[in-house]
């Protein structure tokens, strides 16, 4: 696109070329006149006029905007970014032999000041442990935490030596504000699909306004005629994007808010076809070498990785759910792209990899021979 940027150095040469053209007799590189610091104080409001307009020519359109663009652009489409999450999960408080009260709204602290809230009232009389629904205190991806981590008790709990730590069903779905990139993405997508009343489009788009989802597949007609299949996958809360049933369900609530009456709409997360990789001959054989493969095999999963189904494929269309097969090829160059890596061979797959129906390709164990 015409951008109107232009260096201050550059603009004081033209500004001062201005001056030797128009004042016959001036030059604005001699020293000491006043035309010199006149073309520099004018470069540096030219300046900053064209670095305006370049924003602003920026912002017309959503590929290039910035921030503030974006905001702007997805207000005229009612569009806003989506907001920051609490985590959410459970703590087990192991009472000792006298028992534990837990009271709704109990503190609990992680060791770097993270803390989570009781969101119910529960007790035990005797040694044991009793688990409570929590959630965090403030909002961000910061909250989430595996099953078992330590907690410190804060307030509202009763009973000597009770130890405090995150349930078995860790805190999870805690998310911070959508990224840019992510923002910019949903109003591309509303800008080159319009909502049609129930095209394969308008539920990739509704699922997308739900919060922790980065990828969809829309699978048309996938359960018989009136159907449609969509499938989710979240890969900033989950391994390999695939979460719980609870979660596609979350999903398919929302879109039931918006798709036509009468549509069978099924929400689900793919299958994971796992595939494991065997390669030999890697040179030069380093822990470092093996961490870079092992990254980019997981960058080449994560981009070229997409959710089988029955859709007839379309040019520009890419969210469809159509016949996939996994490229043995992809493996090849994966490795090749990985950072000190000189020679290798690819032992398996031996073949290409098909995907059924609702599969997705998913890394599996990474194998030096």
């Amino acid at each position: 696109m015409t951008t109107f940027s232009e260096t201050l150095s550059g603009l004081v040469e033209r500004v001062r070329r201005a001056f030797r053209a128009n004042l016959p007799g001036a030059d604005a590189w001699l020293w000491p006149n006043n035309i010199g610091p006149t073309a520099k104080v004018i470069g540096g409001m030219m300046k900053e006029l064209f670095d305006r307009l370049d924003i602003v020519a920026r912002r017309q359109f959503a590929v290039t905007a910035d921030l503030d663009g974006l905001l702007l652009q997805g207000a005229d489409y009612g569009m806003p970014r989506l907001p920051a999450e609490p985590a959410i999960g459970t703590v087990t408080v192991t009472a000792g032999d006298a028992g534990a009260s837990i009271t709704s709204g109990a503190l609990f602290r992680r060791a770097d000041g993270v803390e989570y809230r009781a969101l119910a009232a529960a007790s035990r009389a005797s040694a044991g442990d009793v688990t409570v629904a929590a959630i965090a205190t403030s909002d961000g991806a910061g909250g989430n935490a595996l099953a078992g981590t330590p907690l410190v008790l804060v307030s509202g709990v009763s009973g000597t030596g009770a130890t405090v730590a995150v349930g078995s069903d860790g805190m999870a779905a805690g998310m911070d504000v959508e990224d840019v990139e992510s923002y910019r993405a949903r109003i591309l997508f509303r800008k080159r699909f319009p909502p049609e009343a129930g095209a394969a489009s308008d539920y990739w788009r509704w699922a997308r306004e739900v919060s922790g989802v980065t990828r969809v597949f829309v699978e048309p007609m996938g359960l018989g005629l009136a159907s449609v299949r969509v499938f989710v996958l979240m890969d900033e809360r989950y391994d390999d994007g695939l979460g719980p049933p609870a979660e596609a369900q979350r999903v398919a609530s929302y879109i039931a808010t918006k798709q036509p009456s009468g549509a069978n709409v099924a929400v689900e997360f793919p299958v994971a076809h796992v595939i494991d990789v065997t390669i030999s001959g890697l040179e030069p054989l380093t822990t470092a070498v093996e961490e870079e493969v092992i990254a980019s095999l997981r960058d080449a999963f994560d981009r070229l990785g997409r959710v089988a189904g029955i859709a007839t494929p379309h040019a520009g269309m890419d969210f469809l759910a159509t016949p996939e097969t996994f490229s043995r090829s992809w493996l090849w160059q994966a490795v090749a792209n990985a950072a000190g890596e000189e020679r290798h061979g690819i032992v398996a797959p031996e073949l290409d990899v098909p995907l059924a129906t609702g599969e997705i390709a998913v890394l599996g164990t990474v194998t030096f021979a």
